[in-house]
């Protein structure tokens, strides 16, 4: 008797989450990230500034449950995309390109993300799962299919090499930011694989 009564109150749960995530969402393409409050964010949803707190902390919080949320909704097709492909180049390959579009279209969303992820990371405090930009899961199949495979390595732990490829994804995204007008998507991610599955040594042509 008890459960049916438990999923109604997650659904509603569920309910207000993406409620404050739309509100929220809207307001920043209306008037831009910095300049919207927390406040606002609550009159926009109509609900008391309470209960926006009692969901998401800060902006921040709320971008993130925005991009997690985002990933999650096409998670499973995109999982299936991965394992039609044939090795991890490709994998990774999909998943940067994936990434540079969303931020594309998203340009100051996913810079403030990013920027929110990278001081939750140098912390050196857990990330929760609330703070996941849903990527995580796609990062781990790529890894799980490639050790497999036998693409990738199976001495270091799997998180070491989330990490790893995590911060690919940053080295991929960066010169977006910073050069945007020179920025070749296709150069900068194959370079990030090329680095990810043959490191730094140089290539047999390039040694002195």
């Amino acid at each position: 008797m008890n459960q049916p009564a438990m999923n109604r109150m997650d659904r509603k749960k569920e309910e207000m989450r993406n409620r404050i995530i739309d509100s929220a969402i809207k307001l920043f393409d209306r008037f831009g990230i910095d300049e919207v409050t927390m406040d606002q964010i609550a009159e926009q949803a109509d609900v008391a500034k309470g209960t926006l707190y009692n969901y998401f902390s800060s902006k921040d919080t709320v971008i993130a449950a925005y991009i997690q949320r985002s990933f999650n909704d096409h998670d499973r097709e995109r999982i299936e995309a991965f394992r039609r492909l044939p090795n991890t180049e490709e994998r990774l390959s999909f998943i940067l390109m994936l990434l540079i579009q969303g931020i594309e279209r998203q340009k100051e969303l996913f810079e403030k993300y990013m920027l929110f992820r990278m001081r939750l990371t140098l912390s050196f405090s857990p990330i929760s799962s609330e703070m996941e930009s849903g990527l995580s899961s796609l990062i781990e199949e790529i890894i799980r299919l490639g050790r497999d495979e036998g693409d990738i390595r199976t001495d270091l732990p799997a998180d070491m090499i989330v990490g790893f490829v995590e911060y690919i994804l940053i080295a991929a995204i960066k010169p977006y930011y910073l050069q945007p007008e020179t920025f070749d998507p296709k150069a900068i991610v194959d370079a990030c694989i090329s680095l990810f599955i043959n490191g730094s040594k140089p290539k047999k042509s390039e040694k002195i």
